[in-house]
């Protein structure tokens, strides 16, 4: 953890190490990015199975009320940006819902904007 990061950004850190497995797994380095944060990595495998990062960051970010985003970082490398949210409705800009909302919506052919 570094001695720079907000509350939010703290929370968002955690929720990297929790997804990676520990600290020491991250891979890459970690900046701040606006009011969030944002992981620089290698773009190995990164799947919703057989190692299934890609699964538990989603599955995560919507326990934990993050936006997560994955962007573009350079040649081979990915960029995941993380974004604390404090609210499961309203504006698109400020809330986060849980999975179960989410899938419920896309199965039913609902954005979830």
């Amino acid at each position: 953890m570094h001695e720079w990061m907000t509350p939010d950004q703290k929370e968002c850190y955690e929720l990297l190490c929790d997804v990676f497995r520990g600290e020491h797994h991250l891979q890459g380095k970690v900046s701040e990015w606006g009011h969030g944060l944002k992981l620089n990595r290698l773009a190995s495998d990164f799947s919703t199975i057989d190692g299934n990062e890609l699964t538990r960051l989603v599955v995560a970010a919507h326990d934990r009320c993050v936006r997560v985003s994955i962007v573009s970082s350079g040649p081979r490398m990915i960029g995941i940006t993380l974004f604390k949210r404090h609210e499961r409705t309203g504006s698109i800009s400020k809330r986060h819902p849980f999975i179960e909302d989410a899938i419920k919506d896309i199965r039913n052919g609902r954005p979830l904007f």
